[in-house]
């Protein structure tokens, strides 16, 4: 069995690297002072020199990584089985998390939903998080504590965050995450683009060639490991 993994990688790391510079520009607060038509001194904030740690070095996080450095970006990466990673400055375990948490500016979630990664983001890792901390999941709804999460905004513990992905989909309309100014919600589509499915249908027809030829396949599914 094979999958379409990497067919949105890039599309989901330019999500991610939009959603860190809205953030660091206050694009959110200028929009809602334009609106009122208001005038007012402001700043912005550089992402250079900023650190982000990545939860899941796949397709996904290494093309977030690149992007990354790119821009002048410090990147600590955590993945099951750590190695060298390219445009990834530190690779860690993800017992190793305790003590990244804190280094972190910028988190992005791209890792998949297993009973590892459940909750994987949850009251201690948001108290062990800068207040100034943005948090990006492009992952699966169930990685991050929702609870956790709403009660860490209430507490000011981090900056905000963006979120693609919810436990429950589509999001309720008596969801309190809708209402919070400091949250950024997009309904499960920073994989969606124009010209996706014509991508995933190339994939297959590749893996199709390579299995009629007696070939490796590409994107084989681990059933142990879960993807």
């Amino acid at each position: 069995m094979t999958n379409a993994a990497g067919v949105a990688a890039d599309m989901m790391a330019e999500y991610a690297l939009g959603a860190m510079l809205s953030f660091s520009l206050g694009l959110r607060n200028f929009a809602r002072h334009q609106h009122a038509r208001t005038w007012i001194a402001g700043t912005v904030e550089p992402i250079h020199g900023k650190t982000l740690l990545l939860l899941g070095l796949g397709r996904t996080g290494q093309a977030l990584a690149r992007r990354a450095k790119a821009l002048g970006l410090t990147t600590l990466g955590v993945r099951a089985r750590p190695r060298p990673t390219a445009d990834v400055d530190e690779v860690h375990g993800i017992e190793e998390l305790p003590a990244l948490w804190g280094r972190a500016d910028f988190i992005a979630c791209c890792v998949p939903l297993l009973e590892a990664t459940r909750g994987l983001i949850g009251p201690a890792a948001f108290a062990a998080m800068k207040p100034s901390a943005v948090l990006i999941d492009v992952s699966r709804g169930g990685v991050v504590d929702e609870a956790a999460l709403l009660s860490a905004l209430d507490g000011g513990r981090i900056k905000g965050a963006a979120l693609d992905v919810f436990s429950t989909e589509p999001l309720p309309k008596d969801h309190p995450i809708w209402s919070y100014e400091n949250v950024i919600v997009t309904p499960h589509c920073s994989s969606v683009y124009d010209g996706w499915e014509k991508e995933a249908l190339r994939m297959f027809a590749d893996n199709l060639s390579r299995f009629l030829r007696g070939e490796p396949l590409e994107n084989v599914v681990d059933p142990v490991r879960g993807y």
